[in-house]
């Protein structure tokens, strides 16, 4: 599976806690997400949620496996921070 690059749209921050909407190329198609990232001690926890209409078309694309590792990768890549921000941050109180 290819997956050339993500794209983050909107970031809220409140403490430790980071929702976030994004977009990812995946083998030239865009899939949109949703996900939450957690600060803690060792790291950041990362969830992603493919959009309904899009993980449709992925799952009968990409079968269950291939499905899983997109969101395998999609967490991997944001929690080594290789994305892009394309939209507004928000912050709205600073992590401890």
């Amino acid at each position: 599976m290819d997956v050339s690059e993500v794209m983050i749209d909107s970031v809220e921050t409140e403490e430790k806690v980071s929702l976030f909407k994004g977009r990812a190329i995946v083998e030239g198609s865009e899939v949109r997400f949703s996900g939450i990232a957690v600060y803690t001690i060792g790291g950041p926890t990362v969830g992603v949620t493919i959009e309904q209409e899009d993980e449709a078309q992925l799952m009968a694309k990409l079968g269950k496996e291939g499905f899983e590792a997109l969101i395998a990768e999609l967490q991997r890549r944001i929690v080594e921070g290789d994305f892009t921000v394309k939209g507004p941050v928000r912050v709205r109180r600073q992590p401890l």
